[in-house]
């Protein structure tokens, strides 16, 4: 158990602030006075913000373990040495759960790419806090500088994903998909979820699956995004929203668009908003779409990251070949069914340039690379059949050559 306190505070402006503190609530200054520098004053979002600040947690945790002050350390220029710096390393390469939610995915290293954020992390914190304390010796201190460029000297390198071939699958099969859906749809005796949610909950799951939606775009989605004439909903950048109640705000990580939606997903909208969202809602002055059902004083406030977590994980509690559902694979799921309903489809259609089209329908920019890593199930199989083709041919060719 960490002996670091870290909370969330919404200001005014609608601005997100994170703040370390002991385990007696005294706020820790070096730690909050990087935050603001590195990450608030130069206008990070408030999700960087609190990765960084978990981050930070995490460091001062290990130190702790080790009888480590860091702060003590540099004062007295008895800087940490290379076994402690690997230590740090190790340490951050170590998956970890978050709050209640229980990581059962199984594996107990981070990705190539967490660990190498985590350190860099750490890292520039440290050289940072050698600022902070020494100022301007920081530089001529000859333990410092070495101090310094050993962090540099350590630093992972940011590597290529070696296991992108082989990745698992996270797009769901079609016995995934119908076990999903028998456990959310509102007329299945199979639902796993109570009266007062059924509703929301199967409108959460058609959004995901139908556009391909992050959780942030998903619960940041307001009625007034929605066209409902025109059966489009709008994807919009709030970013520090002075009008979300939500002191953990759900952010659209990727670029704004409209999305054309059919007329049995409008009317689905509509008839929520209509009936369950109107009886919860109260005296809650927002529109934004999915909103809390509880019984108590939070019924009516738009849905939290922490209850969407929650009705993701109950879907994972049900069946075994859901253990490991996350609502980010039907982001990949949308992905596998755009290629293969593509490759189906009229040859008129082949013409377009439909990665563009992909691109737009997810939120990214025109160039970006993100495809091969959504559709690999797609991918992987048609790479199969390309290079089947590709080696019978060889074959063929090896065959007469041997044969003379």
């Amino acid at each position: 158990m960490s002996n670091y306190k870290l909370n969330v505070f919404k200001l005014d402006d609608g601005s997100r602030i994170c703040l370390l503190s002991d385990k007696e609530g005294r706020p820790l200054l070096y730690p909050n006075l990087y935050l603001e520098d590195e990450i608030r004053r130069v206008g990070k979002s408030a999700t960087t913000n609190l990765t960084v600040a978990k981050i930070l947690r995490l460091l001062l945790s290990h130190l702790d373990q080790q009888g480590v002050s860091l702060v003590d350390s540099i004062v007295n220029r008895r800087f940490l040495n290379r076994e402690q710096i690997k230590s740090i390393i190790e340490f951050m390469s170590i998956k970890r759960c978050d709050g209640n939610i229980v990581n059962i995915r199984g594996g107990d290293k981070v990705s190539s790419g967490t660990r190498f954020y985590r350190v860099v992390v750490a890292f520039k914190y440290m050289t940072r806090l050698c600022e902070y304390i020494l100022g301007n010796k920081t530089y001529t201190d000859s333990n410092a500088e070495n101090f310094i460029r050993m962090l540099q000297g350590y630093k992972p390198k940011k590597k290529i994903d070696e296991d992108f071939y082989n990745k698992k699958v996270r797009a769901l099969d079609d016995y995934q998909k119908k076990a999903l859906f028998s456990y959310v749809s509102m007329n299945s005796n199979k639902n796993i979820y109570s009266l007062r949610v059924r509703k929301r909950n199967e409108l959460i799951f058609i959004l995901l699956y139908s556009l391909g939606l992050r959780k942030g775009e998903l619960l940041n989605i307001r009625i007034g995004d929605i066209k409902f004439t025109d059966n489009i909903i709008s994807i919009t950048r709030r970013h520090d929203d002075k009008y979300d109640s939500r002191v953990k705000q759900p952010l659209v990580k990727t670029l704004e668009r409209d999305l054309k939606v059919s007329d049995w997903i409008i009317n689905k909208i509509h008839n929520y908003i209509t009936t369950d969202r109107r009886e919860y809602i109260g005296k809650k002055q927002h529109d934004f779409l999915l909103i809390s059902h509880k019984g108590c004083d939070l019924s009516g406030e738009p849905m939290s990251i922490d209850g969407y977590e929650k009705t993701i994980q109950k879907i994972r509690e049900s069946d075994k070949i859901l253990e490991n559902f996350s609502g980010h694979a039907l982001r990949h799921t949308w992905n596998n069914e755009f290629s293969v309903k593509l490759e189906n489809s009229d040859s008129d259609l082949k013409l377009i340039n439909t990665e563009l089209i992909r691109c737009y329908a997810m939120g990214w920019s025109p160039a970006s690379q993100m495809a091969a890593t959504y559709d690999i199930k797609n991918i992987r199989k048609r790479m199969f059949q390309i290079l089947a083709k590709v080696q019978a041919s060889i074959n063929a060719d090896v065959e007469g050559l041997i044969n003379g």
